[in-house]
């Protein structure tokens, strides 16, 4: 008995000392715009680091983590995946859509906010903000819709993959 409660109370202490990297803010890396050189607007895999990827918008470099950090980001699907050879969560590989008008929104949402919000006018695209400032639009391939509280384009909006009605 007092061995199982020795090991759960190792358990324990390795855990407080050893958090797991799902829910924090991840660690920010060095995001040289030599990144972007020779590249078109987009996202890109880092090579040295499975768990970030690039956003190149006009020849600058945006370094971004995939949240959780434990997940990998994979280039063919332009997404964060379990790992980055798993199929694409849209069932569909990525392929760049034309986008509509971009809304200027970020700075409504203060100077520290980073991340991608829904475009109110459009909702087959988001916006994408760093640092309050609004780097751009994106588009959803095919007609996905953007969903903000997932962080996503997902069928209708609100699905992972194609209902069938």
């Amino acid at each position: 008995m007092k061995s199982i409660i020795a090991l759960a109370l190792v358990a324990v202490a390795s855990a407080i000392t050893n958090p797991p990297i799902t829910g924090t803010t991840p660690p920010a890396i060095e995001c040289p715009n030599s990144l972007c050189n020779g590249r078109n607007d987009g996202n890109f895999a880092i090579d040295y680091y499975k768990n970030y990827f690039v956003q190149c918008v006009g020849g600058l470099a945006y370094c971004q983590a995939c949240f959780p950090l434990s997940l990998e980001f994979s280039q063919t699907c332009n997404q964060c995946l379990y790992s980055k050879n798993d199929d694409c969560v849209t069932t569909q590989k990525w392929h760049p859509a034309t986008t509509f008008s971009c809304p200027d929104k970020c700075p409504h949402y203060g100077p520290d906010f980073s991340g991608n919000i829904e475009d109110p006018d459009q909702p087959r695209q988001y916006v994408a903000c760093w640092k309050g400032v609004t780097v751009g639009c994106v588009a959803c391939p095919g007609n996905l819709k953007f969903n903000q509280q997932e962080n996503a384009c997902l069928y209708e909006g609100k699905y992972l993959t194609e209902p069938s009605h």
